[in-house]
């Protein structure tokens, strides 16, 4: 049986919805239609190859999902110790348009493909020194968003084509551009990884997107110096080349980020003063933890 968790928090395992368990008469509104929501994102999913793929690792490794009020509805937030990620809540009223169902299933397959990356061992790790850690970040979240460009576009090839409408107009756009073009050019580029490649890179290429990712990744490094435990464990691994290639691994084994080197300007460090500012304070922090 479905077990909402207790007071506002929402939480289901990804294997019971995909086994269409019965749902406890007792769980509340929300909690139902968070169910009815997600088993129709699930069945939109089974469509695309690669979200089925991503899918399928989830439910058989226990991942739970759940709603989170503060965060943005096309937002997730992956928690690796509980094996559980979250996305935001939208209004009812939007949750049954085409918008509404964009916003989430990019939310559910972030999740996914973030849930993917832990799994394997090919996530963002704060043992990791800052500016590697950062690297990896920026890697991680220009991957989620290539593959959901991936999904989206296997989805338009088997009668979705919301999402890619919502894609193309978001502000991914430019990504979304580019991947279509990619593949105009060749059709192979879609299935031999070029087209997620230059998917990738046009991540790059926007330094809104640099900066808001480095920004969350150094929040990030900030929480985990806060936690009780953490001494000598942050900040003292350095990543190399194969660590950021891992991030382009696919659920059939092919990996399009294989033999990047990762140098020029498409992955060029911090560009932003404010980020440089916060990852000195950081290091600095660090420098003082392992003092002690």
């Amino acid at each position: 049986m479905f077990k909402g968790a207790t007071g506002r928090k929402i939480k289901f395992r990804l294997n019971a919805l995909i086994d269409q368990e019965p749902v406890s008469a007792s769980i509340e509104k929300t909690q139902r239609e968070f169910v009815t929501c997600i088993q129709s994102l699930m069945l939109i999913l089974d469509s695309s190859p690669t979200g089925r793929a991503l899918l399928q690792k989830a439910a058989v490794t226990d991942i739970s999902v759940g709603l989170d009020s503060l965060l943005e509805p096309s937002s997730n937030f992956f928690y690796p110790a509980q094996k559980h990620f979250d996305f935001g809540y939208q209004p009812d009223i939007l949750q049954k348009t085409e918008k509404g169902q964009g916003r989430y299933l990019v939310s559910f397959i972030g999740g996914l493909r973030r849930a993917w990356h832990h799994l394997h061992g090919n996530g963002a790790d704060i043992s990791l020194k800052p500016e590697d850690f950062l690297r990896q970040f920026r890697c991680e979240e220009a991957d989620i968003e290539s593959i959901t460009h991936l999904i989206g576009w296997e989805l338009r090839a088997a009668g979705h084509s919301f999402l890619w409408r919502y894609l193309l107009s978001g502000p991914n756009g430019d990504m979304a551009v580019v991947f279509e073009r990619a593949v105009a050019e060749d059709p192979g580029a879609q299935f031999d990884g070029r087209a997620l490649k230059a998917t990738f890179n046009q991540w790059f290429a926007e330094h809104e997107r640099v900066t808001v990712c480095d920004h969350l990744g150094l929040e990030i490094m900030d929480m985990a110096i806060l936690q009780r435990g953490h001494a000598g464990k942050i900040g003292t691994r350095a990543a190399g080349q194969e660590s950021m290639q891992r991030v382009g691994m696919l659920p059939d084994g092919k990996n399009y980020l294989s033999g990047c080197l990762f140098t020029g300007g498409w992955y060029g460090g911090l560009k932003d003063d404010l980020n440089c500012m916060h990852l000195k304070y950081i290091e600095r922090d660090l420098c003082q933890l392992l003092e002690k």
